[in-house]
């Protein structure tokens, strides 16, 4: 074998074909060629290293306003309970105020479509 025979060769792979009549036989064929690796890309410089200063204050800045938001979320969750509580003392339902308030959260043809499924499914299984 020549210098010349030994580069034209390609690696070759035992692979499993099916012969078109419900059976397979055994083919060789050569294996692709393996594509270059893909670059990565170049990383996003760290802004605290680019400018540690500006960066920590920056950085400080935007914790303390989650921060504040979350006790904003709290508040107005403490609020929140507080109304329904008020609502069961006055002798309301809170699980139907609740129901009500999706309710007016939906938009109407929505809720026109949620109620006429309901109403098939009550009738259907004789509930009225």
């Amino acid at each position: 074998m020549t210098a010349q025979q030994s580069a034209d060769l390609q690696p070759m792979a035992l692979v499993r074909v099916s012969d078109g009549q419900g059976g397979f036989r055994h083919e060789f064929r050569p294996i692709p060629a393996e594509k270059p690796k893909a670059r990565k890309k170049p990383r996003t410089p760290d802004p605290i290293h680019a400018n540690p200063d500006a960066s920590a204050q920056q950085l400080k800045q935007i914790i303390e306003r989650v921060e504040r938001l979350d006790d904003e979320e709290l508040g107005i969750k403490a609020d929140r309970r507080d109304v329904l509580a008020e609502a069961k003392a006055v002798g309301f339902d809170v699980k139907t105020v609740r129901a009500i308030i999706a309710l007016r959260k939906m938009n109407p043809e929505m809720r026109r479509e949620a109620e006429d499924i309901l109403e098939t499914y009550k009738s259907a299984l004789g509930i009225d």
